[in-house]
């Protein structure tokens, strides 16, 4: 398919730009982003440097299931980071403090709970801002792999300013 914008193929210009669109398939990410909802990343090439807050596009572990396709959601932890749920205002602990999460669709920060989880070396812990209906780190985390998500299986990081 070609580029609107250049006519030329879209992986061209995606090699060419080093950005990528991407598709939000669910309401995981809701209010962020809507089901449907176009977003503009920038491509990683495997060498993301985990930031917390990003948005991301990445491959999910085969421990996930799913299809193989990508998912989009929320950077929480980060290598080192000790990730807990919740404090008596509901909001998820990172190292000790509570987070705010003003883009969270929920009154509360995570209506699963899990065992608290420091992130590995090379790894980061994800979750949809929509957390009661977003399949993410705390759903998986009783399973191989504890719920994390490689840094190298990022594959872009999004500009939700970018949402159409």
């Amino acid at each position: 398919m070609a580029s609107a914008c250049s006519g030329l193929p879209e992986p061209l210009v995606s090699k060419l730009t080093g950005r990528e669109s991407y598709h939000e398939p669910s309401e995981a990410m809701m209010p962020t982003l809507k089901t449907g909802d176009v977003v503009t990343g920038k491509m990683t090439d495997g060498t993301y440097a985990p930031k917390a807050g990003d948005v991301i596009a990445f491959l999910p572990p085969k421990s996930w299931g799913g299809s193989g396709g990508y998912m989009i959601k929320r950077v929480i932890g980060v290598p080192g980071s000790a990730v807990s749920c919740c404090d008596a205002d509901h909001r998820m602990i990172i190292d000790g403090k509570p987070l705010d999460e003003p883009y969270v669709a929920n009154e509360r920060a995570s209506h699963l709970e899990f065992e608290p989880v420091v992130v590995p070396e090379g790894h980061i812990w994800v979750q949809g801002d929509n957390r009661d209906v977003s399949l993410d780190s705390r759903s998986y985390s009783g399973r191989a792999g504890g719920g994390m998500v490689p840094a190298t299986s990022v594959l872009g990081v999004l500009d939700v300013s970018t949402a159409r």
